[in-house]
């Protein structure tokens, strides 16, 4: 009973990405903190709670829709080896047959309603921001052999989602921390993971014939796009922090020295990493450690609000 337990809770896991959607939480929880300083514990908790749902529930939507171009998947998959964050507990279990299809869906929309339920909870503005980014992310999915451009949509839909974090505790616009945010995110979705991922996936995905970034524009010029894509992303976060952190305090100063080496351990290295070998097995490489990026940059903030 518990092996069986155990195997099932594993498959769901892997279904969701586990590990890349916990990551990710930390995007809203940062967006979050920059939005209000001093939240109340118990509202945190439940952004928290809502955040785990929707980035759960999200990620299996992309497995759920793309299951069968996935089980297809596995007839021609890629020759590298290493590790992966997106394979903890097992590359897409649905399409393997590790799930049925009706656990599939009622753990899609089981968690998408207790996600939706807590934006509610906290601003209509949260509630439907989350619906934007599950249209967006269904709308990726429906473009996986159509066009490139859906990169653009993933970047979109990452900047959408971490908004959620912003108007759960702060009804106020600010143009250009919100724009600085949009833009972070973004280019760190399209350049840090779908990109790079999209790059150690490229045996597999011209087999299936997706349209990706690098299966249509190559592996050199795939490389060039993401590594620039880090350096917007770099400069975006870095100039971000200066606006939460001013550097002319101390505490600015020492939020602006770790703000830095968090971009260029997660971003800036694995970018050029990337430009000098772009091949698969790099590609994975960057992709696992740009995905660290957003927990870095929530440590920064933690460690900013701390000294204050």
């Amino acid at each position: 009973m518990a092996t069986t337990l155990a195997t099932q809770a594993s498959a769901f896991y892997g279904f969701s990405r586990g590990t890349q959607a916990t990551l990710s939480v930390a995007q809203p929880l940062t967006v979050a903190l920059l939005a209000d300083a001093s939240p109340v514990p118990w509202q945190l908790a439940v952004l928290t709670l809502g955040c785990f749902a929707g980035f759960f529930s999200v990620f299996a939507v992309n497995d759920l829709l793309d299951a069968r171009l996935d089980q297809r998947r596995f007839r021609n998959l890629r020759s590298h080896q290493g590790p992966d964050l997106d394979a903890a507990g097992g590359r897409h279990p649905l399409a393997q047959g590790r799930l049925t299809q009706r656990a599939a869906v009622l753990w899609v929309v089981g968690l998408a309603l207790m996600a939706a339920g807590i934006c509610a909870l906290f601003s209509w503005a949260s509630l439907l921001l989350f619906l934007i980014a599950v249209v967006l992310e269904i709308v990726y999915c429906k473009l996986a052999t159509v066009t490139a451009f859906k990169t653009v949509i993933s970047g979109v839909m990452v900047a959408v989602g971490a908004m959620v974090g912003w108007f759960a505790l702060n009804q106020t616009i600010e143009i250009v921390t919100l724009i600085l945010l949009a833009v972070w995110l973004a280019a760190w979705e399209i350049g840090g993971r779908n990109i790079p991922n999209d790059l150690a996936d490229l045996d597999e995905d011209v087999h299936l014939g997706l349209a990706t970034v690098p299966v249509r524009c190559g592996a050199r010029t795939s490389a060039r796009l993401s590594c620039a894509a880090l350096v917007a992303a770099a400069c975006a976060y870095i100039a971000l922090m200066c606006t939460a952190f001013p550097p002319s305090t101390a505490i600015g100063a020492i939020c602006l020295i770790l703000a830095v080496l968090a971009a260029g351990y997660s971003l800036i290295l694995p970018g050029r990493a990337l430009l000098r070998s772009p091949d698969g097995s790099t590609a994975l490489a960057t992709f696992n450690r740009t995905s660290l990026h957003p927990a870095l940059a929530l440590g920064v903030v933690i460690v900013g609000l701390s000294l204050r």
